[in-house]
């Protein structure tokens, strides 16, 4: 039961969080572009802004998991999202608008994604794949969610009402449910563990960063699409002349296929783990592009595409959470996330803008054609990375590096999320 109470909080508050921190800017990007005199590149400058602040609060954050627990953490975060929120509602020019989202990624590095996935390490243990694949099928509706209720909350009383509104519900919402609705975890124990890890032989350091390099490119490249698609996609489907209504009908319907994606990964949580699940997600994106591609914006590519695309960022974003325990133990995983957060929520900051920029300047083939390329660059790590799985699933293929062998610089993990 502690488990199943985890899983609902965490969708809750993690489909909550991600709306009203991120998600809301395809929305509002216009509003605030002519009401602050910026283009929209440059409103979307903001969750880049953003990301990068999360890139450099998450390596610190494996001292605060292994001192005070994610649920602190967790709620820590919701409540100083609320200020965030309140000063970019107040925002009338570029100053204010992106340090509101700079202290935004301050609080998402705390309360977004790699917290909800290392709490549930602490509370499931060895299920904690099933139980992440079980909340992140869930968070599959985000979108689906936000940018309809987004629209409401805009219309009725503009975006700066939509966000104070927002800010409200972080503190007033999620931050009790976080502390006092998730179940306190005992990380007794934990600390002898990686005492443990530490007297284990001392890795092949060569083996060690080869297999950092990979989880580094095939997570950093397919987010720099489904990271930078996730803001512009409304665009990209605008830039084939689909009304409005329809682009946002289309943009919404892609949470629903992912959320199918995530359901199948779930069912299938004891028959196949993270690694096979990105491994077949990555196979799926180059047809989905290609098929937009080809289709040049015709009713059956786009549904083609909605329909291929959901499933591969469905899946693969479940595959970033869980793959890391395919090499790591539970013990180790909120290091090893902590970690992984600086390089990969620096190459997701570049995405949104980049596309948004690229698809400006040179349009939606340029755009469709570099996303095609990392696509492909993707597949080819997970590839590899399968080739280096470890004999028995579920068992790490080395220890942890200890503290004096490797520096606390960026090494495995997964921030983020989309």
């Amino acid at each position: 039961m502690p488990v199943l109470r985890s899983v609902i909080v965490l969708s809750v508050t993690q489909m909550v969080a991600w709306g009203a921190m991120f998600m809301f800017v395809s929305v509002t990007a216009a509003g605030m572009a002519r009401e602050l005199g910026l283009e929209p590149s440059m409103v979307y400058l903001g969750p880049t802004m953003m990301l990068v602040a999360m890139a450099l609060c998450s390596p610190p954050l494996g001292a605060l998991y292994e001192r005070f627990g994610a649920r602190l953490v967790l709620a820590s975060g919701s409540a100083f999202a609320a200020p965030g929120l309140w000063l970019l509602a107040s925002a009338h020019g570029p100053f204010t608008y992106f340090v509101a989202w700079a202290l935004l990624g301050i609080a998402g590095a705390a309360t977004l994604t790699t917290s909800a996935h290392v709490y549930m390490t602490e509370i499931a243990g060895e299920g904690a794949r099933r139980a992440i694949g079980a909340q992140m099928f869930v968070m599959a509706l985000a979108p689906s969610v936000s940018w309809p209720v987004t629209v409401f909350f805009e219309a009725a009383l503009g975006w700066r009402g939509a966000l104070i509104v927002y800010g409200t519900v972080m503190v007033l919402v999620c931050a009790p449910l976080h502390c006092f609705g998730l179940p306190q975890t005992k990380r007794a124990g934990r600390a002898s563990r990686a005492a443990l890890d530490d007297k284990r032989e001392r890795p092949d350091t060569r083996r060690y960063w080869a297999l950092v390099a990979l989880i580094v490119a095939a997570v950093a490249l397919n987010g720099f699409v489904t990271w930078g698609f996730q803001l512009v996609v409304i665009d990209i489907f605008r830039s084939y002349r689909v009304p409005d209504y329809l682009a946002v009908g289309f943009g919404s319907a892609i949470g629903f296929v992912q959320l199918s994606a995530r359901l199948f990964d779930f069912l299938g949580g004891n028959r196949w783990d993270g690694l096979t699940t990105g491994c077949v997600a990555a196979a799926i994106m180059p047809l989905a592009l290609i098929a937009l591609i080809l289709g040049a914006g015709s009713e059956w590519a786009i549904v083609l595409f909605l329909v291929l695309y959901g499933l591969s960022s469905g899946a693969m974003s479940v595959s970033r959470a869980t793959m890391p325990l395919v090499f790591f133990s539970p013990a180790q995983y909120a290091l090893v996330m902590a970690r992984l957060g600086l390089p990969l929520n620096l190459a997701f900051a570049a995405a949104p803008p980049f596309f948004s920029f690229v698809l400006a300047a040179a349009g939606n083939g340029w755009a469709l054609s570099i996303a095609l390329l990392c696509s492909v660059g993707t597949l080819t790590s997970m590839i590899l990375l399968n080739r280096m799985r470890p004999a028995a699933a579920y068992a790490p293929a080395f220890s942890t590096p200890s503290e004096g062998s490797i520096s606390r610089g960026p090494a495995p993990s997964d921030a983020s999320t989309s």
